[in-house]
């Protein structure tokens, strides 16, 4: 049995939009907004990383106080994953070669980063760099997905 688990090609342009979006909210917010808060419903909340509210209610299924980056990292996330993991206009044998070496790749990567981090980066600062390595993965797929693209469309396939 045939299974195709790619978005179709037009997917391609609505990630590349969403991505495009969701990194220039965030850049802003980072900038000019990053005292903002908001609520959000949450499955647990222990008021961990929240200084300013300190009366804040704790526990299972409550309101909780957080940055609006746990709206944009999400969509982040849906871009990224449409922009990867959208058919090729030819989507043959040898596109699908280059996608899973890249998949590959980027896998071999993130994993070493990954390892690198952990060994390296201690404190609450590690919270961020690992959440980020999710990011490093999909990024990294897309552009060694690319390159490898456009260099055997050029001709200069290794």
């Amino acid at each position: 049995m045939k299974k195709n688990y790619l978005f179709p090609n037009s997917f391609k342009t609505v990630g590349l939009a969403i991505t495009v979006i969701a990194l220039l909210a965030a850049i802003v917010y980072a900038i000019w907004f990053n005292e903002c808060r908001i609520k959000m419903p949450s499955i647990y909340y222990d008021g961990v990383f929240e200084i300013f509210h300190s009366d804040e209610t704790k526990g299972f299924f409550v309101m909780a106080t957080c940055s609006p980056l746990s709206i944009f990292l999400p969509i982040l996330t849906i871009g990224l994953i449409f922009l990867g993991f959208s058919k090729e206009t030819v989507e043959d044998e040898f596109v699908k070669s280059i996608r899973e070496k890249s998949l590959v790749w980027a896998t071999y990567t993130s994993t070493i980063l990954f390892i690198i981090f952990t060994l390296t980066i201690y404190g609450s600062i590690y919270l961020y760099v690992i959440y980020s390595i999710f990011f490093i993965f999909l990024i990294l797929f897309i552009i060694k997905f690319r390159i490898e693209l456009h260099r055997a469309n050029k001709g200069g396939e290794k």
